[in-house]
């Protein structure tokens, strides 16, 4: 499998360090790094250049419909046109700091941002990149330092520009540039949960980069695992043992390291947790996006390493998440149906199984799970009691196709695929 590289994102208050910090670490890696802020800018230049009031939102949202803005090798595109200098100016830093405050610009730019993101090597740098921009992110870091520092490095820098400014109003600005960051309703600064905070108070920027290329580094060798996920998963194949006497066979099939791509059949809600109960390893999951946005579920299943999927659809950035749950040498889950089903009746998959285990190269174990659709089937409001067997077979290996006939291939694979879980049916 061909590495990808990771995402890797970098937030925190002003003057915390995080743009020169970002450029370093990205020049180190060898990444795309993504100024979020530039391409705030670049609308921004755009509207000006338009003469469209800042307050008026129905001419806003027209007018920024058509805009594309693109970060490629450090330069800044709007619409092609390469405005890396033009947004550099003071109008356009004024006009940003509006517009960015509001709903249509940021529904504006969110997708342009999260679509520089999706090849992976890339490092972005803003204040909501973890939590709103790219909240699957393979490495967050949230940069922060004492006020103190903070204003130094400020008066600073406008020192080096020859700008005179007085420590104390530097110190109220930022103060003040805090509050309003952390308490504005939309997209607030916040430090996502699973980020790695840093203080740069008392470390130069050489210890700061070293620190945060070790961690990526750390991530690239190893897949993660989670003591959260660990806990969760003895408390939960106890309860499973109790009420539906969950047994798990074959286990030894599925390779102790390294990437793997698990597909089962799915005819009940719960599948993931029943093999992820008797799985030997950690899995990630690829739930509905629908249960994410269930207030404290959608937090919990993602505590749990499932990541969501629309069902409508191409979802190219699922299909990303599931790449790199697979790069990092994680072992991933998926239902190649789809969709739940009624107990012991396979149906037609879904491309997207197969386009994982191509595209990968990973090596792919079936999943039989019989039983679940009579523990809690489609429609029931609670469980019921019922025997579960998961049974694992050996695992398959697809390579990529040459020339023409992709399709043809991918369809092969997929038939493949079920074939190979009908097989352990009767195990």
């Amino acid at each position: 499998m061909v590495p990808r590289g990771l995402v890797v994102t970098i937030d925190g208050p002003a003057g915390a360090g995080k743009t020169t910090v970002a450029r370093r670490l990205a020049e180190r890696l060898g990444y795309e790094l993504i100024p979020t802020g530039a391409m705030y800018r670049a609308l921004a230049l755009s509207v000006l250049r338009a003469g469209i009031s800042l307050d008026d939102t129905a001419a806003l949202a027209r007018h920024l419909a058509p805009l594309d803005v693109t970060i490629e090798h450090g330069h800044v595109k709007l619409n092609g046109e390469d405005v890396t200098r033009e947004i550099r100016s003071q109008a356009v830093a004024d006009a940003t700091s509006t517009l960015s405050m509001r709903r249509e610009v940021r529904d504006k730019v969110t997708p342009l941002q999260r679509r520089a993101a999706e090849p992976g090597g890339v490092v972005l740098e803003g204040r909501d990149t973890g939590t709103i921009v790219c909240p699957d992110a393979d490495v967050k870091f949230f940069l922060t330092a004492t006020l103190e520092s903070r204003a130094r490095r400020r008066h600073a820098e406008l020192a080096e520009q020859g700008v005179s400014a007085d420590l104390d109003t530097i110190r109220d600005e930022v103060k003040v540039r805090d509050r309003q960051d952390t308490t504005r309703v939309l997209a607030p600064l916040v430090k996502a949960a699973d980020a790695i905070e840093i203080d740069t108070s008392d470390l130069s920027i050489d210890e700061v980069v070293d620190r945060m290329a070790a961690t990526v580094a750390a991530r690239r060798a190893a897949a993660p695992r989670s003591a959260f996920y660990s806990v969760c998963r003895g408390l939960a194949l106890a309860i499973m043992r109790v009420l539906w006497r969950v047994e798990g066979r074959g286990m030894q099939h599925v390779p102790p390291s390294g990437p793997v791509l698990l597909i089962a059949n799915h005819s009940s809600v719960l599948d993931p947790p029943f093999v992820g109960g008797v799985a030997p390893r950690q899995l990630t999951f690829l739930a509905k996006a629908e249960l994410f946005a269930v207030p404290g579920f959608g937090r919990l299943i993602h505590a749990l390493n499932a990541r969501p999927v629309r069902r409508e659809g191409a979802d190219a950035t699922a299909l990303r998440v599931a790449l790199r749950a697979l790069e990092r040498n994680g072992a991933l889950l998926v239902f190649p149906e789809g969709t739940r089903g009624e107990e012991g009746t396979l149906r037609a998959p879904k491309p997207g199984a197969a386009l994982l285990a191509v595209l990968s190269g990973a090596p792919v174990v079936p999943v039989y799970v019989r039983g679940s659709g009579r523990a809690w089937p489609r429609g029931r409001r609670l469980p019921r009691p019922a025997k579960v067997v998961v049974t694992f077979g050996p695992p398959l290996r697809f390579e990529r196709p040459a020339g023409a006939g992709k399709k043809e291939y991918y369809d092969s694979v997929s038939r493949d695929m079920m074939a190979a879980i009908a097989r352990l049916q009767n195990h």
